[in-house]
């Protein structure tokens, strides 16, 4: 695995794995902010290839990074327990943005899913436990450290802002492919509490 690399920021707890490449880098618009969103994906898919295995990094030009998806393997072996989910959801925060974490408060734990189409056709299935937070100084933003089989970080998430009133998250999710497609008018809308594209 290499390390993600942004402006010179490393971030060891964010792995890109070896044989994967950019596809692109592209300017998105978040909470009406401009960001970048790179999309990385094995040698073979050169280029985007949604619904199939990829990570993909929303981040600023500065190498803050908002969220990182690996969707790229179900590991064999077992999920973590909560006591394990926390300490590595730590330890990823303190590779990450340990300033940052200064300002969340530890929310609960739930288990997740994802789904991707591999070479064959087959639908493959990920299962992740995630550690969530909330943020004590922005009320609606919700951070989370996604964990797959082993202990292995899968997904890495913040400033995602939720809307109470219609039940749904607000912020934009260029890092969810259905949610993309959605988005271009090539797929369904997606149902709470996914975001409106």
């Amino acid at each position: 695995m290499t390390k993600l690399e942004i402006n010179g920021r490393t971030y060891s707890e964010l792995p890109i794995p070896d044989d994967y490449q950019l596809v692109y880098d592209q300017t998105v618009e978040r909470d009406g902010e401009k960001i970048q969103l790179r999309r990385y994906q094995p040698a073979n898919l050169k280029k985007e290839a949604l619904g199939r295995k990829h990570v993909t990094v929303l981040c600023r030009d500065d190498g803050y990074v908002m969220t990182y998806n690996s969707l790229i393997h179900p590991s064999s072996g077992s999920l973590p327990q909560e006591k394990e989910l926390w300490t590595k959801a730590e330890q990823v925060w303190q590779n990450v943005d340990a300033s940052y974490r200064q300002r969340l408060e530890p929310l609960s734990t739930s288990y997740q899913e994802r789904h991707y189409t591999d070479d064959t056709g087959k639908t493959v299935t990920v299962p992740i436990v995630w550690a969530k937070y909330a943020d004590t100084q922005n009320m609606g933003n919700y951070c989370w450290v996604g964990l797959g089989a082993n202990g292995e970080v899968l997904e890495f998430e913040r400033d995602s802002y939720w809307d109470y009133s219609a039940g749904r998250q607000s912020s934009e999710m260029w890092n969810g492919d259905d949610w993309i497609l959605a988005h271009r008018g090539e797929g369904p809308q997606l149902q709470a509490p996914m975001a409106l594209a």
